[in-house]
């Protein structure tokens, strides 16, 4: 069996097998809309791209007792006075189906591309598990940890690609400082099981101002590192500040 089939056969078998064992998670529980989040920013970025840009961004959500779902999307693109310097898009969804006392089964998959980084594309699926740590009216704080499948596909460098599994563990933390504001971190580390030399890391910090009901402002500084990059001219951090509006539906 290789990487993929047996990764495929974990998430099916997790997902399948993940019933609510709390009596208080009702599986005929109230479901909740569909909600979508449209971001468009303007970016001064630093790293593999040196240029003032624009990007967008959009994330569509349901949150149910029981089942989560989430879709995000976004794409950046620079050009200085001259040329192109950089584009990156990138596509991510996750299910959570919670199984009680906090914990909750997930399944992930993302899909990228980024040659700026030295990436043609980038992509990767697998299962997990998830556990709310702060759930109040002020805080909200969860920890996932994922078992993933993952295949880079080289832009440069002297290896055209490499698959492995790998490990993501990640946060997401919100803190409702006023009924208008909020600041927000969400922040991820993804390291390949077969070589430790290989690993990612994440961090994005943003501080939100409502305006309205659906329009909010927001400042956000985004962090990415990437160890044992593709080719020795690659820069192994990416810093992006984005200064967004932000319309919620």
């Amino acid at each position: 069996m290789n990487y993929k089939s047996l990764v495929c056969a974990i998430s099916i078998a997790l997902m399948m097998s993940a019933t609510p064992v709390n009596a208080q998670v009702d599986e005929e529980g109230e479901a909740g809309p569909w909600k979508v989040r449209a971001e468009l920013a303007y970016i001064n970025s630093s790293g593999n791209t040196d240029a003032d840009a624009l990007a967008a961004r959009l994330r569509i959500k349901k949150e149910e007792a029981v089942n989560r779902y989430y879709l995000d999307a976004s794409l950046f693109r620079a050009e200085d006075e001259e040329n192109e310097t950089g584009k990156r898009w990138l596509i991510d969804g996750r299910y959570e189906r919670v199984i009680g006392n906090r914990f909750f089964w997930l399944a992930e998959a993302y899909y990228m591309k980024d040659k700026y980084a030295g990436y043609d594309y980038r992509y990767g699926f697998g299962p997990g598990i998830g556990y709310e740590v702060l759930d109040t009216d002020t805080h909200y704080l969860k920890g996932m940890l994922s078992f993933l499948y993952s295949y880079d596909r080289y832009w440069v460098g002297p290896y055209g690609s490499e698959s492995y599994l790998g490990i993501k563990a990640a946060i997401e933390y919100t803190w409702n400082i006023t009924e208008d504001l909020v600041l927000k971190e969400d922040a991820f580390y993804h390291f390949s099981l077969e070589d430790i030399d290989t690993f990612f890391l994440s961090s994005e910090t943003a501080l939100e101002m409502k305006i309205t009901d659906t329009i909010a402002l927001a400042v956000s500084y985004i962090i990415s590192y990437q160890h044992n990059e593709p080719a020795g001219d690659i820069d192994e951090w990416d810093r992006l500040f984005l200064t967004s509006v932000i319309f919620e539906f």
